[in-house]
């Protein structure tokens, strides 16, 4: 699937940008210059697009060292020239090829020099379009969809009109589109991955000591049904019930994940805080309180499911396991695997519902924000809803510390990255923010909170 991504956007490139765009950027109609002067810079960038055209054809190495040359020549031209004018918009524009072409013909790099520089030059010339679509181009190639579709977005913005070359453009920005809200979901075959079991030498085999589940994920969900429900009193009313397990349902059955379903259980507590474990969704009336639409509520309910989606405990539990040494100390055991489902079972006991309710690493809630973000899309939310309702409940709350925060970053440290990754979604629909049934729960609920205690 890799190979075939790459191979298709190494066609795009051809078809799209590398014949047509590229004549725009760098014409070959250029007077005459003096040594080394920047306006040798587009014909040496042209001789060098032909030959590492010819050479990703024929594979001849005489062509790709003939592409190198004229690619460094250029560079090194470039960068003087910049050096000697700071606003030389073109040695800048320029110079973001040149990177792009070093890599794209397998010269040096990996996108990383052509993605920093055209930063950089677009933070000095931000009307500069051409940068941003190179870059749209270069984070294609690394399959980085949301940041291409970003800057494909940019570059479009930038050139009003209906020509050719802005048609090309926004084929290719569907495209990468399309990939973003496809291929996100990291965690799609867990169970087959490295971090779901922990491993073992024998010899020179590998051997499985243990292998998390889905069945073993439900048992730690279980362990924690137990505990939480014993903490709280349930709210028993069918229509609150209702409307929040039709929520979930949409949320979890438009974005296929971990193989089991979700039980919803409403903990009437005033406390504004939700919980999600294998198996099980809790939601504290204080949220439901809280929250003042349907798109809000969505929101925090999907970045607690989108940690489940993540494994996120089960991960937790491997990094435990290593992190006490387990695995060294039962590969010299006669039946390490008898050893190890000793050994699970004691660290389920001494971890317990910590591996829910203690705090998120920054990793695992950045991981939850994206995939809850993409959650919200695909169930025909407007995924800035969550944002919005966090720092509403912060600016409402300054003084007083949140028990859904407790678990969590600070907003201003999530606001930055998640408010530049909503950008990559393609807002321009019409997606729900409220409903009649949301309102609807929220009146047959008033009555029935308790009163939080000081």
């Amino acid at each position: 699937m890799k190979t075939r991504t790459i191979q298709l956007s190494l066609h795009l490139f051809k078809l799209l940008y590398l014949l047509p765009l590229l004549g725009l950027l760098v014409s070959t109609n250029v007077r005459v210059a003096a040594q080394d002067s920047p306006e040798q810079a587009p014909a040496l960038i042209e001789q060098a697009r032909q030959a590492g055209a010819n050479y990703l054809q024929s594979k001849d190495k005489k062509a790709k060292e003939a592409a190198k040359k004229n690619l460094e020549r250029a560079e090194k031209i470039l960068r003087n020239g910049f050096k000697q004018d700071a606003n030389c918009e073109k040695c800048m524009e320029n110079l973001v090829v040149v990177y792009f072409y070093q890599s794209y013909f397998g010269v040096s790099g990996d996108y990383g020099e052509c993605i920093k520089t055209a930063k950089q030059g677009l933070e000095r010339f931000p009307a500069n379009g051409y940068m941003a679509f190179i870059k749209g181009f270069a984070h294609y190639n690394l399959q980085q969809y949301g940041e291409a579709s970003k800057a494909f977005s940019r570059y479009l913005a930038s050139k009003p009109g209906n020509s050719p070359t802005e048609q090309q453009a926004r084929a290719v920005l569907q495209d990468t589109q399309q990939r973003f809200l496809t291929l996100w979901y990291r965690q799609a075959d867990f169970y087959n991955s490295i971090e779901s079991r922990i491993e073992q030498y024998s010899g020179f085999q590998k051997v499985v000591l243990f292998q998390v589940t889905p069945e073993w994920e439900l048992g730690l969900g279980a362990r924690a049904f137990a505990q939480l429900t014993q903490a709280s009193p349930t709210l028993q009313d069918p229509e609150v019930q209702t409307y929040v397990e039709s929520l979930v349902t949409r949320l979890t059955s438009r974005t296929r994940g971990p193989a089991y379903n979700f039980k919803v259980t409403i903990l009437n507590s005033p406390l504004i805080n939700a919980v999600t474990v294998p198996g099980h969704v809790f939601v504290y009336t204080g949220l439901l309180a809280s929250v003042e639409s349907e798109a809000e509520l969505a929101g925090v309910l999907g970045h607690e499911i989108a940690h489940t989606y993540g494994h996120h405990a089960a991960r937790r539990f491997i990094k435990a396991y290593h992190a006490q040494m387990i695995a060294a100390a039962i590969a010299a055991a006669i039946n390490p695997q008898g050893q190890v489902a000793q050994l699970a079972t004691q660290l389920t006991s001494q971890i317990g519902i910590n591996l829910f309710l203690l705090a998120y690493d920054r990793h695992e809630e950045k991981e939850a924000d994206l995939y809850g973000a993409h959650l919200m899309f695909n169930a025909g939310y407007n995924p800035t809803s969550l944002s919005e309702f966090f720092l509403k409940m912060y600016k409402a709350n300054a003084k007083q510390p949140i028990t859904f925060f407790s678990t969590h970053p600070p907003y201003p440290d999530r606001a930055t990255y998640l408010t530049d990754y909503l950008e990559s979604f393609p807002l321009d629909r019409e997606m729900q923010i409220d409903s009649r049934a949301f309102q609807q729960m929220k009146s047959k609920l008033a009555p029935l909170i308790p009163t939080q205690r000081n």
